[in-house]
């Protein structure tokens, strides 16, 4: 990474343009884009697309058919040197229409709510403003700069995988203005996610005359999910939930199928990879019934390297010089990060303003944390 020096925008210089990026954040925020609402992701697009070419960059349309588009901008940096850096973010969000009803985009007591504010519209919002005001000061980037916002995220990035991948692999480093966690700190680590399906397939019979010849999918189901709970491991952050649980056909019949869903978060691939095998190795109690389990890692974890350090120490030292403090917290959600850290491109998360509620009807970010987190993201923009 690059030589620290003194960012070329303080603090109080960005505050001078908050106003501009809140009128910016308030539009993406009154366009409402659930994932999966094509419209509604089309018209954020549209909005992110003029503020990137407003901030100098070169915006290509990647067609996401029945979600919408995604975003793919290249900035050019002042060196042309070194590999680019890549600013990662998505424009859906996990509220549907109409939610503006209930939590319309307003500033009060210091607070700026809205739905999808906070989970990121306003990362989004800081990240372009901070690559305008560097275009407007004809500095430009330390070096080039990929912005790619997809319209996926909340869903697991089904379409826009594989391109993130390729992205991770030709840039030298990550920055992700997901939330911040409460209190301002940034995310240097993230559990992976893995998803199952478990099914069990037992033997109907009458319940009431004759029950013995019947062996009951949902006992056998039962008793699975009491040694699936026991694979957890709190000490190393691995939780294990079964989250939806469907069966029988009557309550005066012995049910001859259930199933289960399996969620498993984790902070290590060889957690992972235990929980998996365990998963896999299952067997019936009741040897009438019969077990299938499909699914399996839907995201890796985001490990904390060398390299990922690197990159928070280097914030940590701007964020310094510009006069605050940031510290660094691992989470058990996971975001695209994820994906890119996977691929081993250093990634630093969580540089989006602070707030609250993420995903709630009480959503809100911090006014007083805008100026901070547009001015850092100069800074870390100049310096990488």
């Amino acid at each position: 990474m690059s030589t620290v020096g003194l960012p070329s925008l303080t603090v109080a210089d960005a505050k001078r343009h908050t106003d501009e990026c809140l009128r910016f954040l308030q539009a993406l925020v009154e366009c409402e884009s659930p994932t999966g609402d094509e419209d509604g992701n089309l018209r954020a697009a549209s909005l992110l697309e003029d503020a990137m070419t407003r901030a100098g960059g070169r915006v290509r349309r990647i067609p996401a058919p029945g979600l919408g588009v995604h975003l793919l901008g290249r900035f050019h940096g002042v060196r042309r040197d070194r590999d680019p850096i890549l600013l990662m973010g998505h424009m859906d969000t996990v509220h549907p229409v109409g939610t503006l009803k209930r939590l319309p985009f307003a500033i009060t007591d210091g607070k700026v709510q809205g739905p999808g504010i906070y989970d990121m519209k306003s990362g989004l919002a800081v990240s372009l403003t901070a690559l305008r005001l560097l275009a407007e000061m004809d500095r430009g980037p330390g070096s080039d700069v990929t912005v790619f916002i997809t319209c996926d995220e909340e869903r697991g990035a089904p379409d826009s995988r594989e391109r993130i991948e390729a992205e991770a692999r030709a840039h030298r480093a990550a920055l992700v203005p997901e939330p911040s966690a409460p209190g301002g700190a940034v995310k240097t680590r993230r559990k992976g996610v893995a998803t199952y399906l478990l099914q069990v397939a037992g033997r109907a019979a009458h319940a009431g005359i004759e029950p013995e010849k019947g062996a009951s999918a949902i006992h056998e189901l039962a008793r699975q999910i009491c040694r699936i709970y026991d694979l957890a491991d709190p000490d190393e952050g691995t939780s294990v939930s079964v989250g939806v649980i469907k069966g029988g056909t009557g309550e005066n019949v012995v049910a001859d199928a259930a199933s289960c869903t399996i969620d498993v978060r984790f902070f290590s691939k060889a957690e992972a990879d235990r929980v998996d095998a365990s998963l896999r190795a299952a067997v019936a109690f009741d040897k009438r019934c019969t077990l299938m389990l499909t699914g399996g890692s839907n995201r890796d974890a985001l490990e904390k390297t060398r390299a990922s350090n690197l990159l928070f120490k280097q914030a940590r030292v701007l964020a310094a010089t510009l006069g605050f403090e940031i510290a660094e917290e691992a989470t058990g959600g996971a975001s695209d990060g994820n994906l890119i850290a996977a691929i081993g491109c250093p990634t630093l998360d969580g540089l989006g303003p602070d707030g609250r509620g993420a995903h709630t009807l009480f959503e809100h970010i911090f006014l007083a944390d805008v100026p901070r987190r547009i001015a850092l993201m100069i800074a870390l923009l100049e310096t990488l």
